[in-house]
């Protein structure tokens, strides 16, 4: 979408509306002012945002007209049951503190974003369009990028003998989120464009968002991030092969030279630090419980726990022990498939799943350039929730929930016939 069609559609959305398009926009500057939150609660962004959004989404819940349910919709009703039935408990644990308040918040986030993005969501324009901001808001993302490989790293974070950087982000999984979904929706819109847009400039686009990401990548060493690059590039040369074969194979061949000159050193610089505990593992130099930078570890410690729990609480979620399960409902579970598992038991785990399988099938009925954007996106939630907690951070829950909302839609909306490409 150019910048005149996004201003346009900027202007004719109502302002109950209009505040999540602005939202995802300042984003990134909201949690690049990450630290305010240590010196007072009122004076961080970032719990101003996380207050008054729910409240803004509830408030549009009352005033707009619920969309006709679809099977999605359905699952995802399923889904909430158990999840918010679980984060009831947790709060229950310690109801009036603090950080009781901050989890009901965090936890609740895919349930109510959800629902709103199935009001604010209603064409391929609006998908469009919040791809579009998501985009504009990962310039400044871009910039500080720059400014810390160019100039001065504003926060390092050592991990397996490497340095990361992070900005002021909470961690680095921010940079991870912004690099990835930005890749994916550069190759969504060279393809959504193809018939409208010259190859010239969708591939000018795609390239400088592509030289982006993969200098944020060779300098946040995230080993989840680099094999969801990797597949999601994967994925636009396959898709592009059925589209335009001599450009495939031209990108191809531009891909190849370019890891033909550059790839081994970067890989043997940047990649393999990153996998000699694992490799050791597998050689029997290390325990099993030491994979995936000890992850593996933390989850038989976890699912012991969970294991001696009766079976009402292994099925409806550890909250309902009423002991303390920060721990195991936050981003202390290093994988989205245990947190989940934690805070709505295997009930909850099983709706989720379900959730997402319903979003592949309705993708598959989808136009060609929608299809891509659907399942790189399944790309990234299966993946990254292996061995981090994706759906924790809003960022990333805003693009899935929108483009969730969007395949949610009635069939005869999201129609091959009525795609622009």
């Amino acid at each position: 979408m150019k910048f005149n069609q996004w201003k346009i559609w900027l202007k004719s959305k109502p302002w109950i509306l209009k505040w999540f398009i602005l939202l995802v926009l300042v984003r990134p500057i909201i949690d690049n002012l990450y630290f305010l939150k240590d010196i007072s609660p009122f004076l961080s962004p970032l719990y101003i945002a996380g207050v008054l959004t729910p409240l803004m989404v509830i408030y549009v819940l009352t005033k707009t007209k619920k969309p006709a349910s679809t099977k999605l919709d359905r699952h995802m009703r399923f889904f909430s049951f158990f999840l918010l039935l679980g984060t009831f408990f947790v709060i229950v644990f310690d109801p009036l503190s603090m950080e009781s308040f901050e989890y009901l918040l965090k936890l609740s986030l895919p349930v109510y974003m959800y629902f709103f993005a199935r009001r604010f969501i209603q064409s391929k324009e609006d998908l469009d369009g919040i791809l579009t901001t998501f985009l504009y808001s990962s310039i400044f993302v871009a910039g500080i990028l720059m400014y810390e490989v160019v100039i001065n790293p504003i926060r390092v974070e050592e991990s397996r003998g490497m340095g990361r950087i992070q900005g002021s982000f909470g961690d680095v999984v921010s940079y991870g989120i912004y690099l990835l979904f930005s890749f994916l929706i550069a190759c969504y819109f060279y393809f959504s464009k193809r018939k409208l847009v010259p190859m010239r400039k969708r591939l000018r686009t795609l390239l400088i968002v592509t030289a982006f990401a993969l200098l944020a990548l060779v300098n946040i060493h995230h080993i989840a991030s680099y094999t969801i690059f990797v597949l999601i590039l994967l994925l636009f040369l396959v898709y592009n092969f059925k589209t335009n074969k001599a450009a495939a194979f031209g990108i191809s061949l531009m891909l190849f030279s370019l890891f033909i000159f550059f790839g081994q050193p970067i890989i043997e610089k940047k990649v393999t630090p990153l996998l000699e505990t694992d490799v050791a593992v597998f050689e029997g130099e290390q325990e099993s419980s030491k994979l995936l930078h000890g992850r593996v570890g933390r989850w038989e410690y976890m699912a012991g726990i969970f294991t001696d729990q009766n079976i009402f609480v292994q099925f409806f979620g550890y909250p309902f022990t009423l002991k303390y399960s920060y721990h195991f409902v936050g981003v202390g579970s290093h994988s989205d498939y245990v947190r989940i598992l934690f805070l709505s038991g295997y009930f909850g785990l099983y709706a989720y799943l379900l959730v997402l399988f319903s979003f592949f099938k309705r993708a598959k009925q989808t136009g060609y350039a929608q299809r891509f954007l659907a399942y790189g996106l399944l790309a990234i939630i299966l993946l990254y929730s292996v061995s981090v907690v994706p759906t924790y951070y809003p960022p990333f829950v805003y693009m899935m929930m929108c483009i969730f909302a969007y395949i949610a839609l009635p069939f005869k909306m999201i129609s091959k016939k009525v795609i622009n490409e």
